[in-house]
């Protein structure tokens, strides 16, 4: 499995957006997304980053088709989405940082200063 520093450096050079996971029995999870994927586009929108990511998402309701580049090749998936729901952030980061989804450090700065 590559470290997720990897896929993040593998997504760069596919000028997409890494996979480091998938909350469990979410959609994307049931329809097959999964850590080490690189997302390279949505509804048929390229995801070179995060904000693509969000303004693809939004130009269909209810639904997602995704290309994802996942071992040398690249797979396509679709699957529904349930109607959106309020999510407190605060507690949704928690989640996914207990569910190691994210890295523990993402959420803030380093704790090791950097060398002078």
């Amino acid at each position: 499995m590559l470290r997720w520093d990897a896929v993040t450096k593998l997504a760069a050079r596919l000028n997409g957006v890494p996979v480091l996971g998938c909350r469990p029995g979410s959609p994307a999870a049931c329809a097959g997304v999964q850590y080490g994927d690189v997302l390279l586009s949505v509804n048929g929108v390229p995801t070179p980053d995060w904000g693509a990511y969000v303004e693809a998402r939004a130009l269909v309701q209810g639904a997602m088709r995704l290309e994802v580049f996942r071992d040398g090749a690249t797979v396509a998936l679709a699957f529904e989405l349930p109607p959106p729901t309020a999510t407190d952030p605060a507690e949704l980061l928690e989640e996914l940082m207990e569910r190691r989804v994210l890295p523990l450090g993402a959420a803030g700065p380093a704790t090791d200063p950097e060398p002078s």
